[in-house]
């Protein structure tokens, strides 16, 4: 049971028994708390505390003051300041997801290897996803926030600029998502590969969006007719920029040396940008 569904029992009104002078000292001796439901269905004594690795396991306490949020709270600020055992267990757990997959994957493993416990591994990170989401979703964002910087710098300028530029800007854009990609190349493994397909479509739906986004905003500026000709559609325009970013993560799948996938993008990218050219212009793009 999460914490959230353990908060609705308090909620409830189900409460466990009195405080004790015992169980407060207790409590100011403990660096952090972790609540769990069992430690609150079917308690007969006044109190519940439980001592594992350290670990004061402690239930709600009614008379001195102490709510469930208080300990959830005070768990996760008191474990932020232990250093060093954050850092360990995020390097344990990013072994485990690329050897194992984001399924077979074990916080028990994870925690042994960090020389800690599975209970530290809760204190920080409610689940298996949210410490998953916590290895590589820094990567997600900058790279979104790399290339949502060079399309609005992109879509700046005027309309005719926007034109002539259209391919320079393309040039030096892609140019830094590779080197992102590639200083980075672990993380977006471990994202591209390790089974947990929800996060990565997440990660492709955001950069789509940018990316058409970046057009839409061109045809206006720019008074393009590739919508209203029906040359471009919304959806088609979603499916060419999702099937592009796809091939471009596949260097990543493929462990593609650095060189060797530059050298694959630049020409998928001449594909592609033929085609652009015939959707904006219309007449094959040899004009443009």
């Amino acid at each position: 049971m999460s914490w959230r569904a353990l908060l609705q029992h308090t909620r409830e009104g189900f409460w466990v028994g009195e405080s004790s002078d015992r169980i407060k000292n207790t409590m100011k001796q403990a660096k952090y708390f972790i609540l769990t439901a069992q430690n609150l269905q079917g308690c007969k004594q006044k109190y519940a505390i439980r001592h594992i690795d350290r670990i004061f396991v402690v239930c709600y306490i009614k008379s001195n003051g102490f709510k469930l949020v208080d300990l959830i709270e005070q768990r996760w600020h008191m474990a932020k300041r232990i250093a060093g055992v954050t850092e360990k267990l995020l390097e344990c757990a990013k072994e485990e997801f690329m050897r194992n997959g984001y399924e077979s994957a074990s916080l028990r493993v994870i925690a042994e290897k960090a020389g800690s416990s599975k209970g530290a591994i809760y204190i920080r990170y409610p689940d298996k996803e949210s410490l998953y989401r916590s290895l590589v979703q820094p990567a997600m964002d900058d790279f979104c926030g790399l290339i949502q910087s060079t399309l609005e710098q992109f879509n700046q300028l005027p309309g005719a600029e926007q034109t002539s530029q259209m391919y320079s800007f393309s040039d030096q854009g892609f140019g830094a998502s590779v080197d992102y990609i590639y200083d980075h190349f672990d993380i977006f493994k471990l994202l591209l590969t390790s089974g947990e397909n929800n996060t990565y479509q997440e990660f492709l739906h955001r950069v789509v969006g940018l990316d058409n986004q970046c057009t839409m905003r061109y045809i206006q500026a720019s008074g393009n007719d590739a919508i209203s000709s029906g040359r471009l559609t919304p959806e088609l325009g979603h499916l060419l920029s999702s099937a592009f970013y796809t091939g471009m993560f596949e260097v990543v799948i493929h462990d593609m040396p650095k060189d060797q996938a530059v050298e694959h993008i630049q020409r998928m990218r001449r594909f592609y940008i033929a085609g652009w050219k015939s959707i904006f212009f219309g007449d094959g793009g040899e004009n443009h």
